[in-house]
């Protein structure tokens, strides 16, 4: 009996101390940012060339 009282005096001090928010700095985006818009730009350069060789091929 003891045991489970200890036990519940545990979880109610724990439930009553405020809780420590953990704060940690989030890493820069940008570089990510950039190199995923030159690589879409790239791509969508590549459709763009391969569409007007085609047009001038068929045309």
């Amino acid at each position: 009996m003891t045991e489970l009282k200890t036990e519940r005096d545990r979880q109610s001090q724990a439930a009553m101390e405020p809780k420590k928010q953990i704060e940690t700095e989030e890493p820069s985006l940008k570089g990510t940012f950039v190199s995923v818009m030159l690589l879409g730009g790239f791509l969508i350069l590549s459709w763009v060339l391969v569409f007007m060789l085609f047009i001038a091929r068929n045309g």
